[in-house]
């Protein structure tokens, strides 16, 4: 099959020039008739990557296990890191699965993120550690995150004023751990709440009228 070097493509047939930059083509013409040029898909480019990655958490999870065991040691350790491993892909797999919806992302992250902190916190006899500065620093980054998304592509306010309002809503959850005395530091959680209550303040009073339309708009009112 022909190849042009320039513009990475494949081309069958019988051609002397590149139909797409009239740029000369390497290989052996091929006696069928001409078809439009092989374009790799955004999946192909990306395959060699996710395939490395796959055998980059299926080598450290089995050099992990194996020295574990011929250390012979007490702690399985090695139970730690297939868990960090696991998690890993189970926030990657999120992200990859919402890649076209960025806001939307964003917030499955937020509550993704979230119980992993959690889970490994109660997993590792529970400091606190996941309440304390995780869980108000994740929900904060995530408004800064959406806001910054929303800037840099130009989005109307409509396509991701809902998950503004979300993720402000989550950044309130750590008002009921302030409230329940679970809190040794409070710091965090505080300025959490608090921006959390200018982010839902700024977005009512100044897109009011832009979210009840798109209330009406899903609720079909």
């Amino acid at each position: 099959m022909l190849f042009c070097d320039k513009c990475k493509v494949s081309i069958g047939g019988n051609r002397h020039s590149c139909p797409l930059c009239q740029s000369a083509l390497l290989g052996s013409p091929e006696d069928k008739d001409e078809i439009f040029p092989v374009i790799p898909s955004n999946r192909q480019r990306y395959q060699l990557l996710i395939r490395t990655m796959i055998f980059a958490s299926v080598a450290i999870v089995v050099i992990s296990v194996t020295l574990n065991i011929l250390l012979q040691g007490q702690r399985l350790w090695s139970l730690f890191v297939v868990a960090a491993v696991a998690c890993m892909w189970v926030s990657l797999f999120s992200a990859i699965h919402r890649r076209h919806n960025i806001p939307k992302n964003i917030i499955w992250q937020v509550v993704i993120l979230s119980l992993i902190a959690v889970a490994w916190d109660f997993l590792t006899h529970w400091r606190g550690w996941s309440i304390h500065y995780v869980i108000p620093a994740i929900c904060v980054s995530a408004m800064a995150a959406v806001s910054g998304c929303a800037l840099f592509m130009k989005l109307r306010i409509e396509e991701y004023m809902i998950y503004l309002i979300l993720d402000g809503l989550l950044g309130l959850v750590p008002l009921v751990f302030l409230l329940m005395g679970w809190l040794q530091i409070t710091y965090p959680s505080v300025i959490c709440v608090a921006v959390s209550l200018l982010s839902l303040s700024a977005l009512f009073s100044f897109a009011g009228d832009a979210l009840k339309c798109e209330i009406k708009k899903r609720l079909h009112l």
